[in-house]
């Protein structure tokens, strides 16, 4: 019930209330005052049509044996009409009608009280649709802004990963050059001093500039090494070998801060890549989930799958080897659990346990 309508029905039934204390004054009676509220009361609580047109009518059959229920009369012709065909249940209000052609000078306020309450509730009615209109133009409007955030949100998100894509290759096509380049170059030139110290021991800095370019040679090695390394993105790898994987769903959830590099890194994608290819191959899965998280001292790689068919055995398959080796040499755990389906876990410690060994 809109706030229109309290207030409506406030009025009218104020008005007939007062009407009904001018008019019955020298006979007070709380008899219709109860009977008018229970008819308002199940005319604005029961929503079955019909049941609420047989309460107007029991009302307005009432009125007969008691002519001050008609002050109340036009409240609950308010509660009955609703502008939609409904004016046949306006029959209700027959009492005033009968009345006023008998000569009943007292009830003409209350008829037009009735007329008020038709008008009112006619302009109710526009007003619950106008307001229903601004509400569903203003949901609309939210909807449409949220949109449009979102829209520019995944434009931005696309055009951040387009420009970072473009940067990994282009810092590859740079490593390239340089190698196939400079690096060329520079090794010819190291072949030629090593000629020439064979030939001509005797010529001065010769050894000199021979040590000059291997040490350029090195850092040369290094930073393409580094290049290629930053070229080549983790996320955006396993991403791809998502999106190529079309066996069956997939579900990738990628967990990690402080990003892996190096030899871990290829290692990863590597895995991934060998544990999806044994489910095209070995598994009837209709569902695969592919976690990679960090923890803090090692890195978590769960490949699951919901399969109940796998024709292949641990110690038998080529691509579990070759994962075991992978973990093998990086120094991490592999586990392999077929329960409720085939699950790879593998857990990997992160590069500065490496590095400590190393030095």
């Amino acid at each position: 019930m809109s706030r229109w309508d309290y207030t409506d029905r406030i009025i009218l039934y104020g008005t007939g209330l007062v009407l009904f204390g001018v008019f019955r004054q020298t006979s007070i009676m709380v008899a219709p005052i109860l009977v008018s509220i229970i008819g308002l009361g199940l005319i604005t609580y029961l929503e079955e049509g019909l049941l609420r047109s047989l309460v107007g009518f029991a009302y307005g059959l009432a009125c007969f044996y008691e002519v001050s229920l008609c002050y109340f009369l036009p409240s609950i012709l308010y509660g009955l009409y609703t502008g939609e065909k409904t004016a046949w249940r306006l029959l209700a209000a027959w009492p005033l009608v009968y009345y006023l052609t008998g000569g009943n000078r007292e009830l003409t306020g209350v008829i037009l009280l009735g007329l008020v309450a038709v008008l009112l509730k006619n302009r109710t009615i526009r007003c619950c649709d106008l307001e229903g209109s601004r509400k569903q133009l203003e949901d609309a409007h939210r909807q449409l802004t949220y949109d449009t955030k979102r829209q520019n949100q995944l434009l931005l998100e696309k055009q951040d990963g387009e420009i970072h894509m473009a940067t990994l290759d282009e810092r590859n096509r740079i490593a390239r050059e340089i190698h196939d380049n400079v690096g060329h170059q520079l090794s010819s030139a190291l072949l030629q001093v090593g000629a020439l110290l064979v030939t001509q021991p005797q010529v001065e800095g010769l050894q000199t500039l021979k040590k000059t370019l291997d040490k350029a040679m090195d850092n040369i090695r290094t930073s393409v090494h580094d290049l290629h390394d930053r070229s080549i993105d983790l996320d955006a790898q396993l991403v791809s070998l998502a999106e190529e994987f079309n066996f069956c769903e997939i579900d990738l959830s990628i967990q990690v801060d402080n990003h892996p590099q190096g030899p871990l890194k290829y290692a990863v994608i590597a895995m991934v890549k060998e544990g999806l290819s044994n489910i095209i191959k070995h598994s009837n899965a209709s569902r695969v989930e592919v976690v990679f998280m960090e923890h803090p001292g090692f890195y978590q790689l769960r490949i699951s799958d919901n399969g109940t068919i796998h024709k292949i055995k641990r110690d038998e398959g080529i691509g579990l080897k070759n994962i075991q080796q992978r973990v093998d040499a990086l120094k991490g755990r592999f586990l392999v659990r077929q329960e409720r389906g085939f699950t790879l876990f593998v857990t990997l410690p992160k590069e500065e346990i490496h590095e400590s060994d190393h030095r």
